[in-house]
């Protein structure tokens, strides 16, 4: 056969396996997914050193590079009024031994080209192979003699303080860190927050107490991977490892159970695990002037990793927002809204306690509505089964994610000691993918409703009160807002102690006298405030008018439409609007009454209010002295004073709104004299969003007709 008819007859052959291919597969439908394949995680040697030291090998040669960690394990320790220690201790394990300074081992590591860095559980290594024999003669001193020079402490400690000085520059600190004491609360060590004040408690004598009771051999798992035999690192191990004791500790434990550790204190274990059972609450924290909210839906969860439901939860959270693009939460905060350039959930096993949360960044005009959606899609999928789709998108995420990690040694150095620690079966990993097959969008829901707590989460917001603060209230079981500083604890205004005499009283006089005399005030007979403001595009006109001694109307309108009007003649009282005319009665009487003082700073005895100054605040600059003022009828509010002026610059009060209780601060900007008087031009006040009212008239003793005052009755 000729060259050419072999190529012919070879042609006609591919024709014709191409068309009987075409004609056996279905292009229409996609293929059915093949099994998941085997996976061959390498098997952990190990050993158990006589001192109680578990040696854990997995041995790859593939390069000639060895990787040892040390870990230590133990609950977690709550760290009280010192919080940080535990970091510091961390840091500090390798800033020299007894035998060498921090410089001499810093030197020696970068000789043999090697990685060293400690932790508060312990400490990780990694060389050549022809190195490491140095390299463990240097994590031998480490554990077994460190020394946290004095000198380095210090150094330590003041970095740890200018980083902490930052968080409330950073809002995502802010968050992490209150999103903690939130999730767990300050009881359980996960929830506890590092702060200056607790930092600069923190001696180098604690660092040494706490290395000296939680170090030691029979809590201790060695593990080595890489380019090393079982028997060159269980004989390395041996030689360095096998006849260390670890430190004397000098404790003793009272009639309680309680072990107290001499330069510690009492250790405090974790006692319970934290639970989502608090109604939903909206917590605050306050970034005067931040252009974007940070968001975070948070609560623990009762979550560990060897839960029959742990990869259920995994493959729960991937849909709702674990990292893939197409998770809900970015579909529906980003693609849909476009709300923020990403959304994100995670949802934590873990031995002591798990936590879930979800959130993102976003502008300030849409805060509340983020807020929604996040909280609607962690209800819906409780509500309903997730995709088919969604399902294998999320499986394939996972199984590829899990087919990657087993590139790096330091994973399956991972999984032997995760699968002690957590008490996960031996067969955990190998079988991962099977397992992972077998998730159904019926055991999705399963997970979703046992471990989703909408209705008992935490939805923390860091950003700007006045801008988005009181826009968050209706989204709370209670209809409230709390608020919270930056290191998570309950906000409280910082203030200094006032002057040694002077009084509320004194306070006001200064007031009335910088406004234009007490003398000046009691002349006016009657007085028109009028002011302008932009809501949402519409321009809103609020018209005060006062006729001695008790005549007030009060009427809000956008153009000719009234939306709410009040009269109060001295004795009755109406309200009108949008709904029909109805009478005063009770505690709507009463404030009517109140508001008819032109200015009630005059009449503060008189109106029964109980006014007592109550530390001095800064605010914008200026010094203010803080007043808190009690009625007699029923609830307070708070007025700042300016030192230097004497005017009156804020006055916060809580308010019942239809929404729910709301904290309203109302700030009086840029005086103007009318007719020998002061009054702000400028009227600024947090209403669910920063409302700036601007003076249009303002009238002193002039004319105003009694129909005015007219009731519909």
């Amino acid at each position: 056969m000729t060259f050419h008819a072999l190529r012919a007859l070879a042609a006609v052959s591919v024709l014709s396996m191409s068309i009987s291919m075409t004609a056996q597969i279905d292009r229409t439908r996609a293929p059915k997914p093949g099994p998941p394949p085997v996976v061959h995680v390498a098997d952990p040697q190990e050993t158990t050193l006589p001192n109680g030291l578990r040696v854990i090998v997995v041995e790859n040669h593939k390069l000639p590079v060895v990787s040892v960690q040390m870990r230590f394990d133990h609950p977690p320790v709550a760290q009280g009024e010192m919080v940080g220690y535990q970091d510091l201790m961390g840091e500090l394990l390798t800033a020299g031994t007894v035998r060498r300074t921090k410089e001499q081992l810093d030197e020696e590591v970068d000789r043999l080209g090697a990685q060293l860095s400690g932790s508060s559980d312990g400490l990780f290594a990694s060389s050549l192979k022809r190195n490491f024999p140095a390299l463990m003669g240097i994590v031998y001193e480490v554990v077994t003699a460190p020394l946290f020079p004095p000198a380095e402490f210090e150094k330590a400690r003041t970095r740890y303080l200018s980083g902490l000085k930052m968080r409330p520059e950073d809002p995502d600190q802010i968050a992490d860190a209150a999103g903690r004491a939130l999730t767990y609360t300050k009881r359980h060590p996960y929830g506890e927050v590092p702060t200056e004040a607790t930092v600069a408690k923190i001696t180098r004598q604690q660092l040494v107490a706490y290395y000296e009771r939680f170090f030691r051999p029979q809590d201790g798992y060695l593990v080595f991977v890489g380019d090393i035999t079982s028997a060159e690192a269980t004989a390395l191990a041996t030689r360095l490892f096998g006849t260390w004791t670890g430190a004397k500790v000098k404790s003793e434990v009272g009639p309680d159970g309680v072990e107290t550790v001499q330069g510690l204190g009492p250790v405090s274990f974790t006692a319970a695990r934290p639970e989502a059972r608090l109604p939903r609450r909206v917590a605050f924290v306050d970034r005067p002037g931040s252009a974007q909210s940070v968001i975070r839906v948070v609560f623990p969860v009762a979550l560990e990793p060897k839960d029959p439901e742990a990869l259920a939860a995994q493959v729960l959270n991937t849909i709702l927002g674990g990292g893939v693009f197409n998770a809900r939460l970015m579909q529906n905060l980003r693609e849909k809204h476009a709300f923020t350039y990403g959304a994100y959930s995670q949802l934590d096993a873990d031995r002591w306690c798990g936590a879930f949360s979800a959130g993102c960044s976003v502008r300030n005009a849409v805060t509340d509505s983020a807020v929604t959606e996040i909280m609607n899609e962690i209800m819906r999928i409780r509500q309903e089964p997730v995709t088919a789709e969604e399902l294998a998108l999320a499986k394939s995420y996972m199984a590829g994610s899990f087919a990657r990690s087993l590139e790096d040694p330091r994973t399956i150095a991972r999984f032997a000691l995760n699968t002690r620690l957590f008490g996960l079966k031996p067969d955990h990993y190998s079988t991962y993918l099977q397992r992972l097959d077998t998730v159904s969008a019926a055991s999705v829901l399963a997970a979703a409703q046992r471990l989703l707590k909408p209705d008992n989460a935490t939805i923390l917001v860091v950003g700007d009160k006045q801008e988005t603060a009181n826009k968050l209230t209706g989204l709370g079981a209670e209809k409230v807002i709390l608020y919270f500083d930056a290191n998570g604890d309950p906000y409280r205004e910082t203030a200094a102690l006032p002057e040694k005499g002077r009084t509320a009283q004194m306070v006001l006089d200064a007031y009335l006298k910088a406004i234009g005399g007490a003398d000046r005030l009691t002349r006016v007979k009657s007085l028109k405030k009028v002011y302008e403001a932009d809501m949402g595009g519409m321009t809103v006109t609020l018209t005060e008018l006062f006729v001695a001694p008790h005549n007030y109307a009060m009427s809000m309108a956008s153009g000719p439409m009234v939306m709410q009007r009040l009269v109060y003649d001295g004795t009755r009282g109406e309200k009108s609007g949008m709904e029909p005319a109805v009478g005063l009665v009770d505690q709507e009487l009463e404030d009517a009454r109140q508001s008819s003082y032109p200015f009630p700073e005059l009449a503060y005895r008189e109106l029964d209010y109980g006014a007592v100054l109550n530390g001095v605040v800064e605010i914008d600059g200026r010094k203010c002295d803080r007043i808190f003022v009690k009625k007699a009828a029923g609830g307070v509010f708070t007025e700042y004073y300016d030192q230097a002026t004497g005017l009156k610059i804020r006055r916060t009060e809580t308010q019942n709104a239809p929404q729910g209780t709301m904290q309203v601060t109302t700030d009086f900007k840029d005086y103007k004299e009318h007719d020998g008087i002061l009054f702000p031009e400028t009227i600024e006040q947090d209403l669910g969003a920063n409302v700036r009212f601007a003076a249009r008239t303002i009238e002193v003793n002039g004319s105003i007709p009694a129909a005015e005052f007219k009731m519909m009755d």
